[in-house]
């Protein structure tokens, strides 16, 4: 085991105040070590607008103006249909592949939406073995190294997100996760012995599912209780928590003690309170935004009647049958019919702004002239004074029984995320405070009371959410313990990678090397 070997674990979404503290508890040994002999930072985050944008921006060391990535679900600029977000859009290399083509010996295994390596790529690459969620299918790079990998462990035992209709069994879902992190333990070891590299990113994916469908199962404060209730003592998102504790363990006996360690994730997972459904009825109310289901609008007039009418038609099957029903069909057929009942139903003619769906922000994006089709808002005056509009609307949002203020920020991305990729990105976002304890209405200061179901009654039914507890620890030779650190951003994970395996960073970077790597 040569010392210059760098090892990055991801954890998808596990939670920097949740380790804590059940570090504290003894209940995570392994976490907790890394953090006795090594560095523990707290980082800044581009999941503090966006959530789902943390991935790719630790991949690329750029931010989302410049990657173009993030959410499961986006708009193109020049369509203004939603569609099911492909990585190939990434506009820029990973940094496994800046250092590829350095001749740095790679592997990658179950990076959260990223694309294919391109064929020339000399490293190792698996994809959607054990990923929360897919944006491609199962394979790897040699391309039978994804077989030989079902033939020896087997398939990864967790469901992938598509799967996961309802708010499952809480106990049944924490066995499966802990069986899942053990299975992945197991196949990562494998892997880092049996293979070649000298820089290696893997991921464990268990905190994800678990953070948004466990969470009512150790939250004594959170509105949905769990029926029928858990045995004292019992806390099954901590039990996934430890099961990726002893996985790492079993991760770093096999690299050996030669082998810096990075530990990190770019986001976190809290209580679900997110106002995020109500943004589309919001709209509406403010005659921004005219489709199907949104105070009896008419359906699109450039799809036609029927998508008005499928509409209509799909919200009188109930919710348990149309469950079951996609739970029968083929991934790739549910799929989509997801997008088209996202996409069907609105009136463009007379939709100023809209939403792009989604569990966690309000990404609103305007009806602009130029950019999308048979857009109605005038570029310029016209669409500042709407964003203005909006940005005032949205910071006023109050819960309607306490009167506390919702969004704890509302952003212009331009001003955030500049860059050549902003044209794909929302114009506002809306960061839901989970402190405001949004369930089923808020108050606004023009449109009035806006009211819907709770957070979980609509898919995905989370009742855990993101929230921006990004972290990094560190351990072994390269790191320097004493060494100070200001404002560390999880952009400068990649540009310390880079830095420590000697290779030139690309023009594109943001972030710099951390001073805990020599």
């Amino acid at each position: 085991m040569s010392a210059d070997r760098i090892l990055l674990i991801g954890l998808d979404s596990a939670d920097l105040e949740l380790i804590e503290a059940w570090r504290g508890e003894g209940a995570l040994p392994v976490l907790d070590s890394l953090v006795r002999d090594g560095v523990a930072l707290r980082l800044a985050t581009t999941a503090e607008v966006m959530h789902v944008s943390a991935w790719p921006t630790i991949y690329t060391g750029a931010t989302p103006g410049r990657h173009g990535l993030y959410h499961a679900f986006q708009v193109r600029a020049g369509s203004r249909r939603i569609h099911r977000t492909d990585p190939a859009w990434r506009a820029l290399p990973a940094f496994w592949e800046v250092l590829d083509a350095a001749g740095v010996p790679t592997l990658v295994v179950d990076a959260f939406m990223d694309r294919p390596v391109a064929p020339d790529f000399r490293g190792i690459q698996v994809r959607e073995y054990g990923t929360w969620t897919w944006f491609t299918e199962p394979g790897s790079h040699p391309s039978g190294l994804h077989r030989e990998i079902v033939r020896r462990f087997g398939r990864y035992p967790a469901p992938e997100h598509l799967d996961q209709v309802t708010i499952p069994d809480l106990l049944r879902f924490r066995d499966t996760l802990v069986l899942a992190a053990r299975v992945k333990g197991e196949v990562l070891a494998w892997l880092l012995t049996e293979h070649p590299w000298r820089v290696a990113f893997v991921n464990f994916a268990e905190p994800h599912g678990g953070g948004h469908y466990l969470w009512h199962g150790g939250d004594p404060d959170y509105p949905l209780r769990p029926d029928p209730p858990l045995p004292e003592g019992v806390h099954p998102l901590r039990d996934v928590y430890r099961a990726v504790d002893a996985a790492i363990g079993r991760v770093l006996e096999a690299v050996g003690e030669e082998t810096t360690v990075l530990v990190f994730s770019g986001d976190g997972m809290g209580p679900n309170h997110s106002g995020s459904h109500l943004v589309a009825p919001l709209l509406h109310a403010l005659d921004l935004l005219h489709a199907s289901g949104l105070g009896g609008g008419a359906g699109d007039a450039a799809d036609g009647p029927k998508a008005g009418l499928a509409q209509r038609l799909r919200t009188l099957i109930p919710l348990p049958v149309r469950q079951s029903l996609s739970r029968c069909l083929p991934r790739a057929v549910r799929q989509r019919l997801a997008m088209k009942w996202m996409n069907s139903g609105i009136d463009w003619s007379r939709t100023r702004a809209f939403c792009i769906p989604n569990s966690n922000e309000g990404y609103v994006r305007l009806n602009l002239a130029g950019r999308e089709p048979e857009g109605i808002v005038g570029a310029g005056e016209e669409a500042e004074a709407l964003l203005d509009r909006l940005a005032r609307e949205f910071a006023g949002l109050v819960h309607p029984v306490t009167g506390r203020r919702c969004a704890h920020g509302v952003h212009r991305i331009d001003a955030v995320f500049p860059g050549d990729q902003r044209v794909h990105l929302p114009d506002l976002v809306v960061s839901f405070d989970p402190a405001a304890r949004i369930t089923t209405a808020v108050e606004a200061p023009t449109a009035g009371r806006i009211e819907g179901p709770a957070p979980w009654e609509v898919p995905a039914h989370y009742t855990g959410n993101h929230r921006p507890n990004a972290f990094l620890f560190a351990r072994g030779p390269r790191v320097v313990r004493e060494a100070a650190v200001e404002r560390p951003h999880i952009v400068d994970i990649p540009a310390s990678v880079l830095a420590m395996a000697g290779v030139t960073p690309p023009a594109h970077l943001e972030g710099r090397p951390l001073p805990v790597f020599r």
